[in-house]
């Protein structure tokens, strides 16, 4: 008699390929809000989300016009870096109390409407604080809103906390643009796609320097047809 095999709904999926569902890749262009939205950034997919610098001079006309194109909005909170640097306007140090803290992140979430989630500009040494993230958990908890740590220091403990604090969370895997060439756009665009097929998801951030604006147009349509181009918070 022929032996007929059954196989339970797990042990079905177990021999599936993980490439039946497609990998996703999601990419934040941050530094937003000192010029008007660039004409070559609006041409992107909709699924290219932004983020945006609180307190400059086209912060909210930014949110809206990318909340009108149905993108993902972030919120770029500049935080202290490590060693003197010029600080953009509310960002948030350590010599802040609490409340002055607290207020100053919050007043940027206003300034950034639409906002679904906060990404750190700079921030090398508070998002290694672990009181000041908590703080910045709080009100994000309060706001219902996510956090994307970009990770500009190999010791933040931003991501974790975030995950203590139970909010949906991230980390920035692949930056786009250390070199504003072709070549190195593409090259890390690569790198993106390839963690996002082995891992099943992936996270890049550039910025709106012109080379990586026409190299994404040039390359997102040749992406791999087992990797999806996601909005941030399709991965929240």
């Amino acid at each position: 008699m022929q032996r007929i095999a059954v196989f339970t709904l797990g042990a079905l999926c177990l021999l599936l390929s993980p490439f039946t569902i497609a990998a996703k890749l999601a990419i934040v262009i941050d530094d937003l809000g000192y010029n008007s939205m660039p004409v070559a950034l609006s041409a992107l997919p909709a699924q290219i989300s932004l983020s945006i610098l609180p307190d400059t001079p086209f912060d909210i006309a930014t949110a809206e016009l990318a909340h009108q194109q149905q993108r993902d909005v972030l919120l770029h909170m500049p935080m202290q870096p490590q060693g003197a640097a010029p600080l953009e306007p509310s960002t948030l140090t350590k010599r802040m109390s609490e409340g002055s803290f607290k207020q100053t992140l919050r007043h940027a979430l206003l300034r950034v409407p639409h906002a679904v989630a906060v990404n750190n500009h700079m921030g090398s040494a508070l998002t290694q604080d672990v009181t000041r993230m908590d703080w910045v958990m709080t009100v994000l908890t309060e706001q219902g809103l996510g956090f994307l740590d970009s990770r500009t220091s190999v010791h933040s403990v931003a991501e974790q906390r975030a995950h203590v604090f139970q909010l949906p969370t991230l980390r920035r895997h692949i930056f786009l643009d250390h070199f504003r060439t072709q070549e190195f756009v593409t090259q890390q665009l690569k790198m993106a796609v390839k963690r996002a097929q082995r891992h099943g998801y992936a996270v890049a951030i550039g910025h709106p320097y012109p080379v990586t604006l026409s190299t994404l147009q040039q390359q997102l349509p040749l992406l791999d047809t087992d990797v999806e181009l996601v909005p941030l918070s399709a991965l929240f």
